[in-house]
């Protein structure tokens, strides 16, 4: 074979990997894009549009919702459901016949004595009452105000084990991108929830179920509602955003269809976020502070709640093909 002969011949090789490189990064693209589509579908021109476009980007668009420092009025949602939380985390306060079940704490010492008691006081509510704390997963976004109500109302602390290890590493999540700075320290590793569980004060039940993924013990929760005396039941996904690396990814996806079969399993008909700027929460919490005999914004139905569920798994699937 001559010279001008391999030169061809190695040509030809560089095409053909060329095409079939181009070939995948379209399949990849696409597959994703798919995946998006859907998410966008299900999502309608509800508050779950909001949902689709955060989770859906690769952008990392998420991360500049946590520049607001603004605070919201405290919240009535529901008849034992409060809100006490600020702009970019909520802190939600379950009310039982036995005290106040405290889903997540916030950032920090300061926003739990600026933020979670003054609004528990201006809700009738009184921060003495809180029973437990269960943290939803190892970020000191949802930690970070808990060592404080602990520690001055002599309250137990709820975390998975696996994310009790991690807030006491936040190092890792700070290598991960998390806005850490403004972050207190976590509580002691106390109680630690199993999956399947069930927390109980007096007339009041919590199932906690282990959704791994955002982090690696997340654990996202379903509880009753009462809105004019009837009963609902609300889901709050534990860990929102989602991962960067493939096999946590996986983690999220399947623990999205977990949660799904549960809720329908359940009769869901509420969605929560514990970020409000992830389903347009403070919208239609504002919404219904101007319109109390209204419609409760928050009831959506069991379709809606599977719909808001499949949106983050749909979202979560696209960045599994980029990531792939």
């Amino acid at each position: 074979m001559n010279l001008h002969n391999v030169k061809v011949l190695s040509l030809s090789i560089i095409s053909l990997l060329s095409v079939g490189c181009s070939a995948q990064s379209m399949s990849t693209t696409s597959v994703a894009q798919q995946h998006i589509n859907k998410a966008y579908e299900l999502a309608g021109d509800t508050f779950m549009r909001t949902t689709a476009e955060l989770q859906c980007s690769d952008d990392n668009r998420a991360m500049a919702f946590f520049e607001d420092k603004s605070v919201p009025p405290p919240t009535k949602v529901f008849d034992n459901l409060y809100y006490v939380g600020v702009s970019t985390v909520g802190a939600y306060a379950l009310q039982t016949s036995e005290g106040i079940i405290l889903i997540d704490a916030l950032n920090n010492t300061e926003e739990a004595k600026n933020v979670i008691e003054p609004g528990l006081r201006e809700l009738g509510l009184d921060p003495k009452n809180i029973k437990i704390i269960i943290v939803t997963h190892g970020h000191g976004d949802h930690y970070g105000g808990a060592k404080y109500l602990s520690e001055k109302y002599k309250i137990p602390v709820m975390m998975s084990d696996a994310d009790w290890e991690l807030a006491a590493n936040p190092q890792v999540s700070q290598a991960s991108g998390m806005p850490a700075p403004d972050w207190s320290e976590a509580p002691d590793k106390d109680l630690v929830a199993k999956d399947g569980q069930e927390v109980t004060y007096g007339n009041t039940s919590v199932k906690l179920i282990a959704t791994p993924g955002h982090t690696p013990g997340t654990m996202s929760l379903i509880f009753p509602v009462i809105e004019n005396g009837k009963q609902h039941m609300a889901a709050m996904w534990g860990g929102t955003g989602i991962p960067s690396q493939a096999q946590s990814i996986e983690n999220y996806i399947q623990s999205a269809a977990k949660f799904a079969r549960l809720e329908k399993e359940r009769g869901v008909d509420v969605a929560l976020s514990n970020h409000p700027f992830v389903d347009d929460s403070l919208n239609r919490m504002r919404e219904f502070r101007n319109n109390p005999k209204g419609n409760n914004p928050f009831i959506i139905g069991e379709q809606k709640v599977l719909d808001y569920t499949n949106v983050m798994s749909e979202c979560a699937q696209a960045a599994l093909a980029r990531a792939k």
